[in-house]
């Protein structure tokens, strides 16, 4: 499955913002900084896809409201990026780039599903298992075709609603661990941009 159709987007693109979308297949090796435990599922790539258009866009495009009620989970992480101050302050450095926007995604992306690798383990195993093979990622689901399938996608939805609830309640128990893990991506950032730009300085002098 390709994670760079604009048809998979949480966001409503115009034309221009299509074709800029499309052109994150050239830099798929980003794709591969995701946290390995999630790495395989669809939701955690199409999110880096998502948190990638926040931070390269300087205007955020308006989300699709019915993806937002397909896909739950990651529409729950674009929204605790929207409302960040501390998120915010990455476009700075960001806006119009394709690989400091990837790079503040992939840590933005990477710092949710730590949180939600713990969560996972300890839900029961059964459930757990089930929305690791079916997870909320694909309009497909909602077929009706799907609808006599022991009560999929509706099963799905209600794990993928508690999962995200208890998220939700976790970062708000663990505030200043989630204050200071938003602080390292920051950090992260302003040092990965000096390196970038010392880089292309020292080809540039050498050439």
């Amino acid at each position: 499955m390709k994670y760079f159709e604009a048809s998979n987007s949480l966001f409503l693109l115009n034309e221009q913002q299509h074709n800029q979308f499309s052109k994150l297949e050239y830099y798929d090796y980003f794709y591969h900084l995701i946290h390995p435990d999630f790495h395989s599922l669809s939701f955690a790539n199409f999110s880096l896809s998502d948190i990638w258009v926040y931070y390269y866009f300087e205007e955020v495009p308006i989300i699709n409201s019915e993806h937002a009620l397909l896909f739950l989970l990651r529409n729950f992480m674009m929204n605790e990026v929207l409302i960040s101050s501390k998120f915010k302050r990455l476009k700075k450095t960001t806006i119009g780039s394709y690989t400091n926007a990837l790079m503040a995604a992939v840590l933005t992306v990477n710092l949710f599903l730590d949180f939600l690798s713990e969560l996972l383990d300890v839900l029961p195993k059964e459930e757990c298992d089930l929305y690791m093979k079916f997870e909320n990622s694909s309009k497909q689901l909602f077929n009706d075709r799907f609808s006599s399938y022991e009560h999929y996608p509706k099963k799905l939805v209600l794990i993928e609603t508690m999962i995200i609830k208890s998220m939700r309640q976790y970062l708000e128990q663990n505030e200043a661990t989630y204050t200071e893990r938003k602080l390292k991506v920051i950090r992260f950032m302003d040092q990965f941009t000096i390196t970038k730009r010392e880089l292309f300085e020292l080809v540039a002098i050498k050439e």
